[in-house]
């Protein structure tokens, strides 16, 4: 992607949208500030530790922070990352240079809390119908609800 903004998008989260869509949402996002965009959601309740969460910052939009499969309690919002991103570059850098985190791993989540910390990310609240498909009840509500939409009962 060399210099330039590049949107991911991943494959366990499928969303349905009746207008453009979440990738787009954050493309202008991106347009308008320049910053690091995340499409988030509410999960409410015990779920929410599976997903990165975000620490909302002082306007809407702001991300403080964000934490990766957080336990319950210390969960810092009930607004979870979702697979959609539109990173900058920067993010290379970071990931190069961080030390592994959960897992043993280098997270994508511990580079995007590197830059909320330094005021560089934004969240747009996600639009749309979402599935988990990591999972084969959220893959399977998926395929019906699209089966519906395209009335294939």
């Amino acid at each position: 992607v060399g210099d330039e903004p590049f949107a991911v998008l991943l494959a366990d989260d499928i969303i349905f949208h009746d207008a453009e869509g979440a990738s787009a949402d954050l493309i202008r996002g991106y347009e308008n500030s320049g910053k690091l965009q995340l499409s988030v959601m509410e999960i409410p309740g015990k779920d929410i530790t599976r997903y990165g969460v975000i620490k909302p910052g002082e306007n809407s939009n702001q991300v403080s922070g964000l934490v990766e499969k957080p336990k319950f309690e210390d969960a810092p919002s009930q607004l979870a990352s979702i697979g959609r991103y539109v990173l900058i570059p920067e993010i290379f850098d970071i990931l190069r240079n961080q030390n592994r985190g959960a897992g043993g791993e280098i997270q994508l989540a511990d580079a995007i809390n590197y830059l909320a910390l330094l005021g560089k990310v934004e969240a747009i609240q996600l639009t749309g119908q979402r599935f988990d498909c990591g999972t084969k009840e959220g893959l399977l509500e998926a395929i019906i609800f699209e089966a519906e939409r395209q009335n294939l009962k």
